[in-house]
């Protein structure tokens, strides 16, 4: 099924700080349910559990059985892990903050944070593990287990998915001055979470590439936007499935392009949502237009795609004619086409496009004359063609060629 791993993350906002805590399916990035976090509502404030069950529901979840949920450090707890097996008999993993504190309950985690010395003693790749075996209250068995693993920093995993000694598993990180990556130790947690975590990485930086947000200070009208550009975003991995599966349009492979696949996508459908809301307004005859419309002739145009082209309002292209203005005998001139004369077209003199044409294959001492050589061999003027707007000296405008 599409949404066999579900990842939490806690969202915040970049301009306005508003959190929102969210699910998203962790293989297509696509958001499932979120909660905005507008204060406190009543006199408690709802746990990390609660929050948890509470985006499942709504994002209709519950029917199914066997999910693996990948949290990060705000939601993960041993709590949270117990509640998802006995309630929906749903896995989890997920890093979790280690603390320092010397009372114990029976369900801490058994590792304690390590001070700066401890960390900097051990070798990058040093790992310990530890499981606890418990019971549903219908009798079932199964195991949670923790892992505490050195990085650069300590990081530690909690696990109720893949359960087992991590013997062999190595990661690959790369070192300050070697090209090479290097290899150490790593747990089987470390592995199963970090395939499949970046789900949110990936929605937000949709959300930051192909934002429809605007600056503004009204943060409601923020809060519409980021949940437009998650709905944009949807439907872009819906078309790409389709696309992938030979359902649809087939121009719609064009959106799979990992270069301009999304880009494309994004304007393909501005330009529908465009057309749409223009159909709504105007049936393309009646008198008069909508007021927000062009009340004259149309701009020509040959897209072939916008509401215009599609009614056949509009048509070719309509190059608006260069007009160009010189000075001659100290008053304004007007010209449209070649003129005869030279006249002039530069207020500094630069050179000849036809000198410099006659020493294209020019040579000194058996070798090409450089750029540079050819220009300052060149003669220089601020006159030639004043339609053309290419300067050519008095000797060479016998010679030049207006259809250069």
């Amino acid at each position: 099924m599409l949404f066999d791993y579900i990842y939490y993350y806690y969202y915040t906002h970049t301009y306005n700080f508003i959190p929102v805590f969210a699910i998203c399916c962790a293989m297509s990035a696509v958001l499932l349910a979120f909660k905005i976090y507008v204060g406190k509502e009543d006199d408690e404030d709802e746990t990390t559990l609660q929050l948890c069950d509470r985006l499942i529901k709504e994002a209709g979840l519950t029917g199914a059985r066997g999910r693996v949920l990948y949290t990060d450090n705000y939601y993960t707890s041993m709590k949270l892990a117990k509640h998802m097996f006995e309630r929906y008999s749903w896995t989890i993993v997920g890093t979790i903050v280690p603390t320092d504190k010397k009372s114990r309950a029976d369900h801490d985690i058994p590792f304690l944070k390590l001070s700066n010395g401890a960390r900097n003693g051990l070798e990058r790749g040093w790992y310990r593990e530890a499981a606890i075996k418990l019971k549903t209250p219908t009798g079932k068995q199964y195991y949670i287990q923790c892992t505490t693993w050195r990085d650069k920093k300590q990081v530690v995993f909690l696990s109720s998915n893949t359960v087992g000694y991590s013997d062999g598993t190595t990661v690959r990180r790369n070192s300050r001055g070697k090209r090479q990556r290097d290899e150490f130790p790593g747990p089987r947690a470390q592995r199963d979470y970090v395939r499949y975590f970046n789900a949110v990485d990936r929605n937000d930086r949709d959300s930051a590439d192909w934002s429809t947000s605007i600056r503004t200070i009204r943060y409601y009208i923020r809060i519409f936007c980021w949940a437009l550009d998650r709905v944009v975003h949807t439907l872009y991995v819906v078309v790409c499935y389709l696309a992938k599966s030979g359902i649809g349009i087939v121009e719609w492979s064009k959106y799979l392009s990992k270069n301009s696949g999304r880009y494309d996508f994004q304007v393909d459908l501005a330009i529908a949502i465009i057309n749409y809301a223009i159909a709504l307004e105007w049936d393309g005859v009646s008198h008069p237009r909508p007021r927000w419309m062009r009340q004259s002739s149309f701009i020509p145009c040959e897209c072939g795609v916008c509401f215009f082209c599609i009614n056949g309002l509009t048509t070719g292209i309509a190059h608006k004619g260069r007009d160009v203005l010189h000075f001659k005998c100290n008053k304004k001139m007007k010209i449209d086409q070649c003129t005869e004369e030279r006249v002039t077209i530069l207020s500094s003199g630069q050179y000849c496009r036809m000198c410099y044409a006659k020493l294209k294959h020019e040579k000194v001492r058996g070798r090409k004359m450089s750029v540079g050589m050819k220009i300052i061999k060149c003669k220089h003027t601020n006159k030639g063609c004043g339609w053309c707007k290419q300067p050519v000296c008095a000797e060479c405008w016998t010679d030049y060629d207006h259809n250069h």
